[in-house]
């Protein structure tokens, strides 16, 4: 901050003193305005001191400096001589100058900046408004209506969903945190709402925007206002019709004169992801994702860095990680994040990035602080809006003027309610100001739920409808150590995605993606017409040869002219290193067998005749197959290898009531040496010897039929004991009876 040389008074009376050339005040000004561009505000505010100095009546040299003054005044009472002074030269130049509007403009944006004085901004802004009008001065025009506009339009936020208290108790933001369910019950019974409120504040916001954009058809600040309007009243084609000629120029904010620190946050890059936002909300998400293109590619490199950076979306132990890695590993990340998250890699557009920058764009529009200089997505409420989504139920609570409400005493609270999360967020700020934290210990509910679940996309699921496929993952050993095959199988439901669609065929795209976590690339695109009605499955299977390592298998089944009919399964693979000496089993592969496959010598899988499950569901009453493999084994003197094996199942939930488990063990009848061991579990155990003859595997093969098992899910265990050494090994799989649900692994 610069040391002022001369008294506030002393600088305005000096009128005696003979008034400096024109040029040399020009020359000054120039100067001080170059240092401004430059960041050096402090040595500026002394060059223009020289100017109002030597020229007292100079109003160029006055509204410099009382500019100035007030951009690089702070909101509040620690800068009230430098406020002082600044009303003084800025009142000064009004008074030379009464119809020049642009002196009651930064006077009123001086009372902006001063506490309990906000209200007579308003009196400004109307009389500068009214001034330029009578001045036909459009570039004032528009940016005085936009100022009052911003006035409006803050007091609107404050007071839209606004309700009252029925009786005289008050929001406490520290229960609302330790008692369950008080916020839930808080709104059902203490407070009411207030009908139209802030309806006359968003009015006048909206024809002062639109009066200022009438006369300069550029004015950013006044669009990005009207665009945030627009948005609470969903009237999103509206929104891209305002937006549309400023993304079609593709100019940017103008500064005259630029202040650092007056960093206009209102810039093309706030139209540009309102525009998307709109388009986002009119289902056109590649429009969505090319107007948040242009949004990113205007930003400044810092905050671009900040939206393209996703540790907000990650628990705080995920971030320090990630903000770790080198550049290269970090930017694999963020690829792998978003290609997870992605509903439909199939389809050239993001929807789940969309949704990100959509919500980004939300905080924009209504958190934005210009006179702060604050972006909306790294306030409290921006970052709660941008990991879970605008709020169900918001409320906004006055003022208390209960000395007991504690830190909410004179404070609007706002709550922010998730009822199928079964989450809150509170908030609290001053009035009129739009600006607000969080209340009591809510950043430590925040950072709390951050851990927990960091970021949610149950709208993006609402709007895509991206159905489930079941599906069955399983890894066998390959031709060596280092390369495994691995076996997909899954299955589509047409049923459940034509769901309510009027057409006799469908045309479904197959789809297959591997790769590395990172990264995947499509390796196996498949065409199928489904008739319509169906009860079947659409089914696909494929055996890749995998290196060891880690992979991604994502299945997609899409039809590109039925916006509901698609579905996916996505399964992380894990291939850790073999070694041919240590015992290992295979995953188990559910499926049932062929009758042409009875009676081959079993060597391998392609021996088996197996017929994969298309997932791991097991119809009541039926019989299926396990195939698994097992490595490792070391032969005796003869050449060959003894083990006993022990299959175990067990109970993990039931999905309906009938019989009890103990009667349900109790009648099992039908399976071959199957007996109870324990409250929930069945099993059997049997050994088995055979002979290596050189090779790498030996191979199992059985059938299990679970009888009157109830619908439920279950663990499937095989345990294998090499007879003679005593190494054991063992490996599980989780499957399903009836329709509780589907393992994906």
């Amino acid at each position: 901050m610069v040391a002022l040389t001369l008294h506030p008074l002393a600088t305005l009376s000096a009128q005696t003193r003979p008034t400096a050339p024109s040029a040399e005040i020009d020359s000054l000004i120039q100067r001080g305005l170059s240092l401004v561009a430059k960041g050096d505000t402090a040595e500026a505010l002394e060059v223009l001191e020289q100017a109002t100095d030597r020229a007292p009546r100079n109003l160029e040299a006055l509204y410099q400096r009382g500019r100035l003054l007030t951009r690089t005044t702070s909101l509040g009472f620690n800068n009230t001589p430098r406020q002082v002074l600044a009303w003084r030269l800025l009142n000064r130049g009004s008074d030379l100058a009464p119809r020049e509007a642009r002196f009651l403009l930064e006077l009123a944006r001086l009372r902006l900046r001063t506490p309990l004085l906000r209200a007579d901004a308003e009196r400004l802004l109307g009389k500068a408004v009214t001034v330029a009008v009578a001045a036909a001065d459009t570039a004032m025009i528009a940016e005085s209506a936009s100022e009052f506009g911003r006035l409006f339009e803050r007091r609107y936020r404050t007071t839209r969903k606004r309700h009252v208290y029925i009786a005289n108790i008050f929001f406490d933001p520290y229960a609302a945190r330790n008692r369950l369910h008080y916020v839930r019950e808080f709104l059902e019974h203490q407070i009411r709402p207030i009908e139209n409120a802030g309806a006359a504040d968003r009015a006048e916001a909206d024809r002062l925007y639109r009066l200022a954009l009438s006369v300069d058809p550029e004015h950013v600040a006044s669009a990005v206002g009207l665009l945030g309007l627009l948005y609470d009243e969903q009237r999103y084609p509206e929104m891209r019709a305002v937006a549309a000629p400023f993304l079609t120029r593709g100019y940017d904010v103008r500064h005259p004169n630029p202040i650092p620190g007056e960093a206009d946050v209102a810039s093309v890059a706030s139209i540009a992801f309102a525009d998307g936002l709109a388009a986002a909300r009119l289902a056109a998400p590649a429009d969505a994702q090319r107007a948040f293109a242009v949004g990113l590619a205007r930003l400044s490199p810092r905050e671009r860095r900040d939206l393209l950076d996703i540790s907000r979306l990650l628990t705080r132990g995920d971030s320090v990680r990630v903000a770790g890695l080198t550049d290269t590993a970090r930017d694999a990340t963020i690829r792998s994040f978003w290609e997870t998250a992605d509903p439909l890699i199939s389809t050239p557009e993001n929807e789940a990035q969309v949704e990100y920058y959509a919500r980004v764009a939300i905080s924009m529009l209504r958190y934005d602080d210009a006179e702060q200089g604050v972006r909306g997505w790294r306030t409290d409420r921006g970052t709660i809006v941008i990991r879970y989504g605008e709020p169900p139920v918001e409320v906004l609570l006055p003022p208390a003027n209960d000395i007991s409400a504690r830190d909410v005493t004179g404070r609007i609270v706002t709550v922010f309610s998730y009822p199928a999360l079964e989450l809150e967020f509170v908030f609290s700020g001053p009035p009129a100001m739009n600006s607000a934290g969080f209340a009591g210990d809510f950043r430590d509910v925040a950072d709390q739920r951050r851990n927990d679940e960091p970021f949610r996309l149950d709208d993006v699921a609402a709007r895509t409808r991206v159905d489930s496929m079941s599906v069955q993952v399983a890894r066998f050993r390959g031709r060596s150590a280092n390369e495994y095959q691995v076996l997909t199988a899954a299955a589509a439901r047409p049923a459940r995605f034509y769901d309510g669609v009027e057409i006799d065929r469908g045309q479904l795209s197959i789809r297959s993606f591997r790769g590395s976590p990172d990264r995947l690339r499509l390796v196996d695109s498949q065409q199928v017409t489904v008739t319509l009605p169906t009860s079947r499955p659409v089914e696909y299977l494929r055996l890749d040869t995998l290196p060891v390592g880690d992979h991604r298998v994502r299945i997609e089944v899409v039809d590109p002219g039925v916006q509901s009919a698609a579905a996916r399964a996505s399964v992380a693979v894990s291939l850790p290193p073999m070694r041919d000496t240590t015992l290992m089993l295979s995953d188990i592969l559910l499926g049932t067998r062929a009758p042409d496959g009875m009676g081959r010598t079993l060597r391998s899988l392609a021996d088996a005749g197996v017929r994969p499950l298309f997932g791991t569901r097991i119809a009541p009453r039926d019989t299926f197959s396990l195939y698994v493999e097992a490595y490792g084994l070391r032969p005796d003197a003869r050449g060959d290898v003894q083990v006993e094996i022990t299959l175990a199942v067990t109970l993990l939930e039931i999905s309906r009531s009938g019989p009890t488990i103990e009667r349900w063990l109790g009648n099992i009848a039908d399976v071959v040496g199957l007996t109870p061991e324990g409250d929930k579990q069945l099993g059997m155990r049997f050994s088995r010897t055979e002979r290596l003859d050189g090779r790498d595997r030996v191979p199992l093969l059985t059938s299990i039929g679970m009888g009157t098992a109830p619908s439920g899910r279950y663990r499937l265990d095989v345990l294998m004991r090499e007879i003679g050494s005593d190494r054991r090994t063992q490996v599980s799989r989780e499957f399903t009876i009836g329709s509780i649900g589907e393992s994906g692994k």
